[in-house]
């Protein structure tokens, strides 16, 4: 399940709504926590989410500060949406997902709570994540660094991208991660 987090156009909810469904069918469910439209659908891509509220943008003439999710088991939803709430209240408008919304490096109340939320249920901890990034992102490297089979060590690797979105054998999602972990 996904959802999409519209802060800033709650007099146009009925309307965002309405196209939503006619895009995804009358598979979508919306409710407003907090002043912020939430609307949960099972769709594709982001990029076409992401072109869909901009022109919203454009047409209602406003700001609009929208976060869309991961594909987040429903176990994790709820902190998810709590994660959003909160990054909405922080960001500049646009349309971010957690890895944009991470990046741009807004001033968050606990970061650990993100990195635990990120972390979480992937087998990877902080020490993990720390001794893949000072080992230059080379999987062989942190292997025998960490005392790990390469084998399970790519294994973590892939459950971590897997289960999240995150995979830290590339640049900018290890910089997200060890920011998280240091910068507390």
């Amino acid at each position: 399940m996904k959802f999409i987090a519209i802060k800033n156009l709650i007099e146009y909810e009925k309307i965002i709504v309405d196209v939503f469904k006619q895009l995804a069918g009358n598979n979508i469910k919306s409710e407003n926590k907090d002043d912020i439209i939430f609307i949960y659908a099972d769709y594709e891509n982001n990029e076409d989410i992401k072109d869909m509220l901009l022109a919203f943008e454009a047409s209602l003439m406003n700001n609009i500060f929208a976060y869309i999710s991961t594909d987040t088991p429903s176990v994790r939803l709820e902190k998810e949406e709590n994660l959003a709430i909160e990054l909405l209240n922080v960001l500049k408008p646009g349309v971010y997902d957690l890895k944009s919304a991470l990046i741009t490096n807004p001033i968050l109340n606990d970061k650990s709570d993100i990195l635990s939320y990120i972390l979480d249920g992937t087998g990877i901890n902080e020490t993990f994540v720390k001794g893949f990034v000072e080992s230059n992102l080379n999987v062989s490297q942190a292997a025998k660094n960490m005392f790990i089979h390469r084998n399970t060590m790519i294994y973590k690797l892939d459950k971590l991208r897997t289960m999240t979105g995150f995979d830290i054998r590339e640049f900018k999602d290890a910089f997200i991660l060890y920011l998280l972990i240091n910068d507390r």
